[in-house]
């Protein structure tokens, strides 16, 4: 493959804006929006980092797989087949939606995947980094690690990125609805009554599915974003489209595959849907 050099970013609310204002610092950066501004956009980062980058805009509608050595994918998932529906694997794509909707989606298309750990909002073109994470990424088709240039975005190359992304869903699937139900930010879900409702979650996600994922690793996320909103609250506190059809309504349909009776998630997912249509 020929060194990168130029990132496609498709996405640009709040993660992207973030993977992109770190990235112009070494690559050429093009950053696709749904109804993105069609020139140079200067992105100002503020919180555990800061500082101001200046990136190529388009719209979606222009983007050309062969202007970029690489895209990343980070709109909401159920936004994933419509923006990525221009690209054809040949340039390698990491779609980093939450959930496991996409994954069948990734899979045929010959995509690959990643998960996103850094906190971040958005407002306008100012975003606050409120959390250090990393960027996960792997391949699903055996391709090659990728290696890109070191900085506080943390990427790096994980040889199992399926069970990241099933960690990522245990995480999300147990801190997003509470979050949102309550009304309160991520580190209340550690504590009573929100952390019953977590372990009832959690048991019901470890009858699902076969890989091992501690509540430690649960605790630590929880811990680690504690002052953050989830983006489930987010969305729900302005009126938007949940995820919850990629992060709690897959959980339903693998059940009835697997011939598991859940009682909590289900209800879950019902109370977010109404709280959704309620706005």
């Amino acid at each position: 493959m020929r060194p990168i050099e130029r990132i496609g970013i498709i996405g640009n609310g709040a993660v992207g804006m973030l993977m992109a204002s770190f990235l112009a610092e070494e690559y050429t950066v093009t950053l696709y929006g749904r109804n993105g501004e069609h020139g140079d956009v200067t992105i100002e980062r503020v919180g555990v980092t800061s500082g101001t980058a200046r990136v190529v805009s388009k719209p979606i509608h222009l983007l050309d797989e062969t202007e970029a050595d690489v895209f990343f994918v980070t709109t909401k998932a159920h936004h994933v087949e419509a923006a990525t529906e221009r690209l054809t694997g040949n340039v390698p794509v990491f779609i980093c939606a939450n959930g496991i909707a996409h994954l069948d989606y990734a899979e045929r298309r010959g995509f690959q995947l990643g998960v996103v750990e850094h906190g971040v909002t958005r407002d306008g073109t100012t975003i606050r980094h409120s959390g250090l994470g990393r960027v996960r990424i792997g391949s699903l088709t055996g391709m090659e690690p990728l290696v890109f240039s070191a900085s506080p975005l943390q990427i790096v190359w994980e040889s199992d990125i399926r069970h990241v992304v099933v960690e990522k869903l245990f995480a999300n699937a147990i801190i997003n609805p509470i979050t949102a139900l309550c009304r309160v930010p991520n580190g209340m879900v550690g504590q009573p009554p929100c952390r019953d409702v977590a372990l009832a979650i959690y048991k019901e996600l470890t009858s699902l599915f076969d890989e091992s994922v501690p509540y430690t690793y649960i605790e630590s996320i929880i811990e680690k974003t504690s002052t953050n909103r989830s983006s489930m609250l987010r969305d729900i506190e302005a009126g938007r489209p949940t995820e919850v059809d990629a992060i709690l309504t897959p959980l339903l349909k693998r059940a009835e595959t697997r011939g598991v009776e859940l009682t909590v998630i289900p209800l879950m997912q019902k109370l977010i849907i109404g709280a959704s249509a309620s706005c």
